[in-house]
């Protein structure tokens, strides 16, 4: 086992933490999860049901008691009292078919089943078509953006002619203030990243770059932001298989059993510190008192993003926007495998921006081969992973930060995915310490849920606690941490473009 108990080892100590108890300051804004709307959907389809199994029930409870008319004993006293035999019949027929009977009060039961189903379709398929007609205005905004596009960027270059498709008063702006006008307008981006596919098609359809998109394999149709990401991926990197490096001799972690949100974001951020090589993983095992097993595993997000050595590249996050299965999820399994993670051991997955969306990937994966039941994500684009709706997911995300919008989708929102929204603007995209996207950012987010009292955060929280993944402190709890390199193995598919970085820069002016 892979293990790598010798020096040097990270340690984390909960004891030293400097959180005096203050709950955060921060503002939050929660959708989807237990007090979210799609409960309350699925709460008038169990009531619905409820009022089918009922009228079942007593259309069978009819037919039982009409049988009583044709009971040997009662058609026998017809000879000695022909009058209370009659009022006997009638009583029996008046209580299973009659215009109070059961028969008529389970039709009505089930007319009222069939009304709360309905409702329920109707609400969701209002919810789709919505969904459905704002994706296809995505597609044909991005679509004339396109193909008018090459045209702009002959004048003004690239950047400038797609700031000024989207919003011309983006055009005149700095550096700073479009910074600032992205925090404050997120929609803005969400939107263009929801037209990607047709952003491509139209620049496809253009006279003037479609011969270099067909030369390109650019020049099919792309439905959604998944087909656009889809062939860049394929374009600009190649596939591999995923592996562990099993000399690997950097830092180890040794983290303690997690209390709350804010400890796993914080050992989420040890994991992915600036001295850990890139590719380090670590999966902690948690022993309760009564010997049950329970595990975390945290994923940090992307360590170079043109680089076609690293295992967590700009590739990776193209391919998961996709669909597809990544060297990095691969390398993960073997990982688990190598920990002697049980096949129904419960599975938390933590994840920051990449790391998220490789969680969800492998979460919504029947064949990942483990038994996840939660997933938190700070910082990811998770909306079109496709998570079953019975693992229980909290996604963190600050609104000042752009990574999550980059599926141009809003996340589900169902009983048990719940999203949590913060506004933290710090003038400044990037991830490093403080900034929009950071773990520091994120740890303090994870604060201000763990002291909220929303009813969809608690409920995620409590089922942490539930599963053996937060403690309370008042029983002992073993942990061990095993430390992991993931790394390319053999190439799958070589890159259709060599050099993605030259491809990359000669797009941006």
């Amino acid at each position: 086992m892979n293990d790598h108990v010798s020096d040097p080892t990270v340690h984390t100590d909960r004891s030293a933490d400097s959180d005096d108890g203050t709950p955060s300051s921060l503002d939050l804004s929660v959708s989807g999860g237990a007090n979210g709307i799609e409960a309350t959907y699925d709460d008038m389809l169990r009531l619905g049901r409820l009022y089918g199994d009922t009228g079942d029930r007593l259309i069978e409870a009819a037919w039982e008691d009409k049988a009583e008319a044709a009971d040997a004993d009662l058609l026998a006293s017809a000879v000695l009292s022909p009058d209370s035999f009659a009022a006997a019949e009638g009583a029996i027929l008046d209580a299973t078919y009659g215009p109070r009977g059961l028969v008529v009060r389970a039709a009505t039961i089930e007319a009222q089943s069939l009304c709360f189903i309905g409702v329920v379709e109707i609400y969701r398929g209002a919810d789709d078509a919505r969904a459905a007609a704002v994706d296809a205005l995505h597609y044909g905004f991005g679509y004339v953006v396109g193909y008018h596009l090459p045209g702009l960027a002959l004048a003004g270059g690239l950047a400038v002619g797609t700031l000024h498709l989207v919003d011309p008063v983006l055009a005149e702006m700095g550096r700073e203030e479009i910074i600032e006008y992205l925090e404050d307008h997120p929609e803005a981006l969400q939107d263009l990243v929801d037209g990607g596919g047709g952003l491509l098609d139209g620049m496809a359809a253009n006279p003037l770059t479609g011969p270099l998109m067909g030369a390109l394999g650019l020049d099919g149709f792309h439905a959604d932001t998944g087909a656009a990401a889809d062939d860049l991926g394929d374009l600009l990197f190649g596939d591999y298989v995923g592996d562990l490096n099993e000399q690997y001799d950097g830092p180890v972690f040794d983290h303690q059993p997690p209390r709350d949100l804010e400890d796993l974001i914080e050992d989420l951020g040890t994991t992915a510190a600036g001295d850990i090589p890139d590719g380090v993983i670590s999966i902690q095992r948690l022993t309760d008192a009564d010997g049950n097993l329970s595990y975390v595993v945290q994923l940090p997000g992307t360590d170079d993003f043109v680089s076609e050595g690293a295992i967590r590249n700009m590739g990776s996050n193209l391919t998961l926007i996709a669909g597809d299965s990544t060297a990095y999820g691969d390398a993960i399994a073997q990982a688990m495998a190598d920990a002697d993670v049980p096949d129904d051991a419960p599975v938390m997955l933590v994840g920051h921006s990449q790391g998220g969306m490789q969680a969800a990937a492998l979460a919504a994966d029947p064949d990942f081969g483990y038994h996840v039941t939660h997933v938190v994500t700070a910082g990811s684009p998770v909306a079109t992973a496709g998570i079953p709706d019975d693992v229980t997911v909290l996604a963190l995300e600050n609104t000042g930060d752009v990574v999550p919008l980059l599926d141009g989708e809003e996340n589900p929102h169902g009983a048990h995915h719940t999203t949590v929204h913060a506004e933290v603007l710090s003038g400044s995209l990037g991830a490093a310490d403080g900034q929009n996207h950071s773990l520091s950012t994120y740890e303090s987010i994870a604060s201000a849920a763990d002291a909220s009292d929303d009813p969809s955060i608690q409920a995620a929280i409590d089922s942490m606690h539930v599963h053996g993944f937060l403690g309370d402190g008042d029983e002992p709890v073993q942990s061990q941490t095993y430390t992991y390199q993931t790394q390319h193995g053999g190439q799958v598919r070589p890159a259709e473009i060599r050099d993605p970085l030259a491809m990359l820069g000669n797009l941006v002016p």
